[in-house]
């Protein structure tokens, strides 16, 4: 290889990594936005879960319940972002159509044993009758 194919080669590559690096930023600049600016309404996140469409190849959809007002509220949103912090209470942010999650991990490393003693078990049979 030419030593001018190398650096074209060089520069090429170091363009296409420095445009994917920004990509990731974007999403988590507009997420820290949201999240300090105090006139974006703040709600108690009930639950949320992706809505798979098996025939699409794009991103899931996202239903989210939350609680407006004193009301449990059911709403979709093709738009949103996930963010993992360390908080106790989950919550959630709107801004025009965009849905921002703000959750705990789902496991921490640190987090003290559960102890307890089951009181009832009830055994789930499986949908086939096996």
């Amino acid at each position: 290889m030419t030593k001018s194919r190398l650096i074209l080669f060089s520069l090429v590559i170091s363009v296409a990594a420095l445009f994917i690096s920004g990509c990731d930023d974007s999403s988590e600049e507009r997420s820290r936005e949201v999240n300090q600016d105090k006139s974006i309404k703040k709600y108690d996140l009930v639950w949320f879960d992706y809505v798979n469409d098996s025939e699409s190849d794009s991103a899931p959809e996202m239903k989210v319940s939350y609680m407006e007002n004193g009301k449990q509220k059911t709403k979709t949103f093709k738009k949103y972002v996930e963010n993992v912090e360390d908080i106790e209470q989950p919550y959630m942010k709107i801004r025009d159509d965009k849905a921002f999650i703000y959750r705990p991990p789902y496991m921490k490393y640190d987090q003290e044993p559960l102890e307890g003693v089951v009181k009832d078990k009830v055994e789930q049979k499986s949908s086939d009758g096996k």
